[in-house]
C-alpha cells in the first residue's frame, strides 16, 4: 500500500501524546520495516519541523527530520501542484497540496486525523490512522505473526517507540 502521511500523524508518532501516539507509531513502523509504502510531501516536513523545534529544539529536530527521511519518500512540490491545489474544492491550502501529491505519487490512501480533511471531496481517500491500520490487518498477505495486540513481532526495532529510536 502506498501511503501519504498528513504531518500531524507524524508528529502524533514523536511527540508524546497518549490519545494519539501509539497508532501513528504503529504505521511509521510499518513503514520503516516495509510492509507499507509510506510516503509524504516536501511541505509536510517544513510544518513537521516548525513543530518539533519548539519541543525539541533545531538540532534534534534536523536529526528527526533526517530519520524520518529515511522512512518516508518525499514527494517534491512543483508550481503545477500549487496550481492545481488551488483548483481543490477546499479551503485549507496544505491539505489541498497533500491531496494533488497524494494523486501524483499514486497513492491508495492519506492518513490524517483531521476531521475536515477526512470529509473533504479528494481523489485519494483520507482515512483515520486506526482505519488504516484496521485496513492492513485484515491484508492476509503478510504471513508473519503477530502479537496479541496485532503487531507485526519482526522488524530491528520492534517494542520501541519509533520516538526513542530516533532520539538514539
Amino acid at each position: 500500500m502506498r501511503i501519504v502521511f498528513d504531518s500531524n500523524v507524524i508528529v502524533d508518532a514523536i511527540k508524546p501524546n497518549a490519545l494519539f501516539e501509539a497508532e501513528a507509531q504503529e504505521l511509521l513502523r510499518l513503514a520503516s520495516i516495509n510492509r507499507i509504502y509510506g510516503l509524504v510531501s516536501a511541505n509536510s516536513l517544513s510544518d513537521i519541523f516548525y513543530v518539533l523545534r519548539k519541543g525539541f529544539g533545531a538540532e534534534k529536530s534536523k536529526a528527526m527530520i533526517k530519520r524520518l527521511t529515511l522512512m518516508l519518500d518525499i514527494i517534491g512540490i512543483e508550481p503545477e501542484d500549487c496550481s492545481d491545489a488551488l483548483e481543490l474544492d477546499m479551503n485549507d491550502f496544505e491539505d489541498a497540496l497533500i491531496a494533488v501529491c497524494a494523486q501524483k505519487a499514486n497513492a491508495d490512501c492519506i492518513v490524517s486525523r483531521d476531521e475536515r480533511f477526512i470529509k473533504a471531496k479528494t481523489s485519494v481517500e483520507v482515512i483515520t490512522p486506526a482505519h488504516l491500520l484496521a485496513r492492513i490487518l485484515m491484508v492476509d498477505d503478510f504471513n508473519e505473526p503477530m502479537d496479541e495486540y496485532g503487531r507485526f513481532e519482526s522488524g530491528p526495532d520492534y517494542g520501541k517507540p519509533v520516538k526513542e529510536v530516533w532520539e538514539e
